[in-house]
C-alpha cells in the first residue's frame, strides 16, 4: 500500500464533539461535496491500472491520474503545470536506466512516481528544471480488496474494513459494476435502510410483514456509525430471522455482514462519486457456504446483481442526487436511526472539511519560466 505523500490508509482524523456549529443548517450532499475531498474512494479495479499506461479516473468532479511505476501506485491531478495538458493522455515511459516515468503527450514533459520532472525536451536533455515543474499528488492511493483507492486529501476516516473479503471460510465475488445518476450519498443511505426491504426487494428477498421493524441498536464512535438489527430474510426459498450488521463513515462506501442460520454474507458497497450526474458502483460480495460450487456461487452474483438493480430503479428516479444532511429538511422514523446517524456524521464531516478548507493556504498563481 503506497502513497505519495507518504499517507497511510489506516489515517485517521478524530471525530468532533458536536457544537451549536454543527447543528446549524448543513449543505445537501451530492456528488461534487467539498467533504468528498476528505474521503477514501474506489476509483478502478486493480486490473484496470496497468504497467500500459496511466488511467484516467473521476473523484468529486475532479480528474485524476492513475499510474503504476514499476510496482508502486501513484495518483496525480490530471493537469501537467506546463499548459494543462491532462497527464492522463501521456505514456509511461523508462529513462535510461530503466526506471519508470510518465510523459506527458503535449511536449513530452517527464515525470517520476514523486511527481517530479526531470526532463524538459524543449531544454535539452541536461537543461534545467524548475522546482515547481512537479505534478500535484493525491494525499493516498492504495490498493485493498481487488480495488484501487484515492484519497485526494488527508481522509477523516479509516480505509473501510472489510474483514470477510479476508477470510479463508468466505467464498468472494464481485457482483456487477455499474454507472447511475444516483449520488454516493443516497446509495450509502439507501443500503443502510431497513424499512424498504418489503417494497423495492419483494421480488428478491423482502419480506412482507405486518409487524414494525425491530429499531436495534445505533452507535457512533468517531468517525464510524453502526447498526445492529434482526429483520426477516428470503434466502432462496425459506423466509429467515437474521441478524445485520451495518457500518459506514465517511465515505461513499458502507459495508453489512448478515448472520443467518448456518450461513454468513459479508457485503462492501463501494461509490465512487465521479461528478453531478454519475457514481460508479463497486459491490465485493462474500458467502461462508459456497463450497467451490460455482453454480451457486453464480447464483449469489445473480441475486446481488438484482437487488443493486431494484435499489437504483427507485433512487434513478429522483429528480436530484442531492441527500440533505439537514435533518428538518424531512419526516424521519424510529427506523431511520442509522440513515439519521450517519447523515449527521457527514454533516460534522462537512463541518470539518469546510474548516480544513478555510485553513488552507492558496497556492502561489505567480507564473514563471521553466
Amino acid at each position: 500500500m503506497t502513497s505519495p505523500a507518504g499517507a497511510t490508509p489506516a489515517a485517521v482524523t478524530a471525530a468532533p464533539a458536536v457544537t451549536s456549529a454543527a447543528r446549524r443548517p448543513v449543505a445537501p450532499l451530492g456528488n461534487t461535496s467539498p467533504v468528498w475531498r476528505r474521503a477514501w474512494h474506489p476509483v478502478a479495479h486493480a486490473e484496470e491500472v496497468t504497467a500500459d499506461g496511466p488511467a484516467r479516473v473521476l473523484v468529486g468532479g475532479q480528474p485524476w491520474a492513475v499510474a503504476r511505476f514499476d510496482g508502486r501506485l501513484a495518483a496525480f491531478e490530471d493537469q501537467c503545470p506546463h499548459r494543462l495538458a491532462p497527464v492522463s493522455a501521456g505514456s509511461l515511459t523508462r529513462t535510461a536506466a530503466g526506471e519508470t516515468r510518465l510523459t506527458c503527450a503535449y511536449h513530452g514533459w517527464r515525470y517520476d512516481a514523486a511527481g517530479r520532472c526531470d526532463l524538459i525536451p524543449a531544454l535539452g536533455r541536461e537543461g534545467p528544471v524548475s522546482s515547481r515543474a512537479r505534478l500535484r499528488p493525491a494525499y493516498g492511493i492504495t490498493e485493498a480488496y481487488g480495488l484501487i483507492w484515492l484519497a485526494p486529501e488527508e481522509p477523516l476516516g479509516a480505509l473501510p474494513a472489510f474483514p470477510e473479503w479476508h477470510d479463508p471460510a468466505m467464498t468472494r465475488a464481485k457482483s456487477r459494476t455499474v454507472r447511475t445518476r444516483a449520488s454516493a450519498g443516497q446509495l450509502v443511505d439507501n443500503f443502510l435502510d431497513a424499512a424498504h426491504f418489503p417494497f423495492v426487494h419483494a421480488a428478491s428477498f423482502g419480506v412482507a410483514d405486518d409487524g414494525p421493524l425491530e429499531a436495534g441498536t445505533v452507535t457512533a464512535d468517531g468517525w464510524l456509525a453502526t447498526g445492529v438489527f434482526d429483520t426477516p430474510y428470503r434466502d432462496g426459498g425459506a423466509v429467515v430471522s437474521h441478524r445485520v450488521i451495518k457500518t459506514a463513515g465517511v465515505s461513499g462506501s458502507a459495508h453489512v455482514r448478515l448472520e443467518l442460520p448456518g450461513v454468513t454474507i459479508g457485503i462492501l458497497l463501494a461509490c465512487q462519486p465521479e461528478d453531478d450526474d454519475t457514481t460508479r458502483v463497486f459491490k465485493l460480495i462474500t458467502r461462508s457456504d459456497i463450497g467451490g460450487d460455482d453454480g451457486r456461487l453464480e447464483t449469489f452474483i445473480k441475486e446481488e446483481d438484482q437487488i443493486l438493480a431494484e435499489d437504483l430503479a427507485i433512487l434513478e428516479r429522483y429528480p436530484s442526487g442531492l441527500l440533505p444532511l439537514d435533518p428538518r429538511a424531512e419526516v424521519h422514523s424510529r427506523a431511520d436511526r442509522l440513515s439519521v446517524a450517519w447523515r449527521r456524521l457527514m454533516a460534522s464531516a462537512t463541518a470539518a472539511a469546510g474548516a480544513g478548507m478555510a485553513d488552507a493556504t492558496a497556492a502561489d498563481a505567480t507564473g514563471t519560466c521553466a
